[in-house]
């Protein structure tokens, strides 16, 4: 079984890899390393130093692009489109928002020299985090992209302007630019030797990319996850059946396709008396067959107060004994 962290925000060697280190000790044989925009520009060789003796030590070592032109999840800044203001989604309101396009062939290009950086370190796995168009909670109805680069794409495609409602051909549209872009990355990185995991976003999520089984079927992926992470107040019964739900979907998909399964566990901005939750995800998990789970992330996220568990102690607890129970 493949247990894992995701660990981030430390970016001295000598006190990131001292956390690692009790990583493994905890019974961890896996970890997830960030590596964000800033990383790339400021910390490569400090960063490839984390990742190759996280690898040194054993550990299976996931990297994922963090915040990478807001395409993909995660808490750091993107500054692609600041530079670049021709790169950003255009959204329904015609306000250009601060994600990068995916189908911008200048944060393609980005990309790639993002994969051929971290594809030269002792990474095992490169993890496609919440690959997705760009939307706000709050403000789902507001989708992208109608930059001029999609507007074109999709004229060519179909052969009429891009419609301002999200049509049938309008969802298809998305759904395979998300698809041809993790294509061409995936394909990088397997020609550098290395594994892809993609994870998706849950489908309450308007992310553009509903059908699963088109990322599995892409032949340079690897690994498929999800993420149903529950809100603050969202009752044990939620959590039970959003992840039953998902596991069993991720374990069908996959299974069509011989493709491997991973889980993530929510493990920030967890309750005081909540921490149960991820013993009821991690049992869901398990229970559909699942044998990769990690948790966002290390010790309940307790060096990001934004996200920082009421109780990070009790939380790495139980998210422990909750790995080392045997499945029913």
């Amino acid at each position: 079984m493949i247990k894992g962290v995701s660990y981030f925000g430390v970016r001295s060697p000598k006190l990131a890899l001292m956390d690692v280190a009790h990583i493994k000790e905890a019974g961890f044989n896996a970890v997830l390393h960030t590596w964000s925009e800033e990383d790339l520009q400021y910390y490569y060789d400090t960063m490839k130093q984390i990742v190759n003796e996280s690898a040194a030590m054993g550990l299976s070592v996931y990297v994922n692009p963090w915040g990478v032109g807001r395409v993909f999840g995660g808490e750091a800044y993107s500054e692609l489109t600041a530079r670049n203001h021709d790169m950003c989604q255009v959204a329904l309101d015609g306000k250009p928002k601060v994600a990068a396009c995916p189908n911008h062939p200048e944060f393609r290009a980005y990309m790639h020299k993002w994969i051929a950086a971290v594809c030269d370190t002792k990474v095992s796995t490169i993890f496609w985090d919440e690959p997705h168009f760009y939307f706000e909670k709050g403000g789902l109805e507001n989708w992208s992209c109608r930059c001029e680069k999609c507007r074109e794409k999709f004229r060519t495609k179909y052969g009429y302007e891009m419609p301002a409602e999200l049509t049938e051909d309008v969802k298809q549209f998305r759904e395979q630019s998300l698809i041809e872009f993790l294509d061409e990355m995936t394909q990088d990185v397997k020609s550098r030797g290395k594994r892809n995991c993609v994870c998706m976003l849950p489908p309450w999520f308007p992310a553009g990319l509903d059908d699963w089984s088109k990322v599995a079927s892409l032949d340079a992926v690897d690994e498929i996850a999800s993420d149903p992470y529950w809100e603050r107040g969202a009752s044990e019964e939620w959590v039970r059946e959003k992840y039953r739900e998902t596991a069993n979907k991720l374990v069908e998909v996959a299974s069509r396709y011989a493709k491997s399964v991973q889980m993530w566990i929510k493990a920030y901005q967890i309750e005081a008396g909540r921490e149960n939750d991820l013993a009821i995800a991690v049992e869901e998990s398990r229970a559909a067959g699942i044998k990769n789970i990690f948790a966002w992330s290390y010790r309940g996220t307790e060096t990001l107060s934004w996200l920082k568990s009421d109780n990070p102690d009790e939380v790495a607890n139980v998210f422990r004994k909750a790995l080392k129970k045997q499945p029913q």
